[in-house]
């Protein structure tokens, strides 16, 4: 089955929701995209794509968040490291980036998975 798109008007919309809604439920258009004075506005979309779309955004948002991270943690290394031995500015900047995961998850600002260790 190909995936089918559909541009319709707000006002069809308006007047069509629950035939629409059925449409896309059933699988007949993989999306509406509902439009207004002739621009695309909203989609109508299945809740699986929405929540396929909800966990790609949080993963991009976490890569982001420790690419955030990564570069702290560099800036924490380099500004410590003629004042302290590298193991000690290594183990700073560790602990400052858990620290800083813990806080923000804490605040649900960010999911973080960790990975099992070896």
């Amino acid at each position: 089955m190909i995936l089918q798109s559909k541009s319709v008007s707000a006002s069809h919309v308006k007047n069509n929701f629950g035939a629409i809604v059925s449409q896309v439920y059933r699988g007949e258009y993989h999306e509406v995209i509902v439009e207004n004075r002739g621009e695309p506005v909203v989609a109508i979309v299945p809740v699986e794509d929405l929540k396929a779309m909800k966990e790609f955004r949080e993963r991009e948002r976490q890569k982001e968040a420790l690419a955030r991270l990564r570069n702290v943690r560099v800036r924490v290394q380099k500004s410590v490291k003629d004042k302290l031995k590298d193991k000690d500015a290594v183990e700073i900047a560790n602990r400052f980036s858990r620290e800083l995961v813990e806080d923000l998850e804490k605040k649900g600002k960010i999911k973080f998975e960790r990975r099992a260790s070896s």
